[in-house]
Parts: C-alpha cells; sequence; structure tokens
C-alpha cells in the first residue's frame, strides 16, 4: 500500500512528518520506525484551490504497517485546540469523518485504500481535544475519565451510528492530547 501512495502524486503532496495543529498532537511510539508509517493530510486535499467549496475533512490519516502481519492500522485524527465544548459541534466532526472514510477511502482513492491486496487490523477514529479540561486532573483514572466525558457533549459520540470501513466498524472516540499511536 504505501508504494501505491507514494507513487500517486495526490497523495504523496499530502505527506506529513507529523500530525499536530494549534498545540494539539498525535505522537508517535519510538519504536514505531519511519518506514513502517505514513501520515497523510487529508484536509490540504480538500482545502487546495482545486476544489470550490471544500467538505469538512478531518486533519489527519495515519497509517501503520503491521510486524505480525501483512496488515495495516489506520488512524483517522481530528484536532481540535480548545477550552471548551462549545468549541465544536458534534455535527461538523461527524461529517469531517463522513468525507474522510465515504470520499477519500471508499471513493476517490478506493483503488488503493479498497484493495483487497491489503488488510487492516485495526480502524480507530480520534477526536483529540481536552473541551473539558481534564488534563488540569493527572491523577483522573480511565473509569473518571470516561464518566466525566460521558456526562458532557462528548458522550453524543457514543450515540451515533458506528462508521465502517473494510468490514471494521467503530465509533468517534475522543481522546486528550497526544495521544500515542504504536506499532502493530
Amino acid at each position: 500500500m504505501f508504494d501505491e501512495i507514494l507513487n500517486d502524486s495526490d497523495l504523496l503532496s499530502l505527506l506529513r512528518s507529523t500530525c499536530e495543529e494549534n498545540d494539539i498532537c498525535v505522537e508517535l511510539s519510538e519504536k514505531l520506525t519511519e518506514e513502517k508509517y505514513l501520515i497523510l493530510k487529508i484536509d490540504a486535499y480538500y482545502n487546495s484551490s482545486r476544489i470550490h467549496n471544500p467538505p469538512p475533512s478531518i486533519d489527519c490519516l495515519i497509517i501503520v504497517k503491521c510486524d505480525t502481519n501483512k496488515c495495516y492500522d489506520f488512524y483517522l485524527v481530528e484536532l481540535r485546540g480548545i477550552k471548551s465544548t462549545k468549541g465544536f459541534k458534534i455535527g461538523n466532526i461527524q461529517q469531517k469523518f463522513s468525507t474522510t472514510i465515504d470520499k477519500f477511502l471508499k471513493d476517490e482513492f478506493a483503488s488503493i485504500f479498497l484493495n483487497d491486496d491489503y488488510c487492516l487490523n485495526h480502524f480507530k477514529l480520534y477526536f483529540v481535544s481536552d473541551g473539558c479540561r481534564l488534563q488540569r486532573f493527572p491523577d483522573m483514572t480511565k473509569e473518571q475519565y470516561d464518566k466525566k466525558l460521558g456526562t458532557t457533549k462528548y458522550g453524543k459520540f457514543l450515540l451515533q451510528k458506528p462508521y465502517e470501513f473494510k468490514n471494521k466498524k467503530t465509533l468517534i472516540n475522543p481522546v486528550l492530547p497526544n495521544p500515542m499511536i504504536k506499532e502493530c
């Protein structure tokens, strides 16, 4: 898959070394060598001058090539540097993921991403933000974190219809800034 991506001029122009925006980022494990992942800046594709009135799209697609088998992990990432839940609209975030899955992966670049020669281990959708300012509480347990998110606007992500790609179903997962992407 990586060779096909690198040989496509549109996709090649989207390659980045990091997934970051407005002091929010996704970290990559030190064990994850550069030849094992690609980061595509999806919103750069839709916000280019060739598309009038671009649809909403996520910030990054991180593709990790697995050592354990010949499959890949896909991470679709929307980054949002906000101080409260008023900093985003659920419908807009959902549309960003829908555009990326339905148009980018399943339509415009289907010959690569839907190719049956490539299998998918994990398909993750990350909405990276701290609209509840939970990073102020470093000792918070996972259970406390989940409970806090469930009582906020973030909890609405759990009520949505799952997204599907290559027979993998998943929901948008709210995560705190700087989540770690690991090798597979």
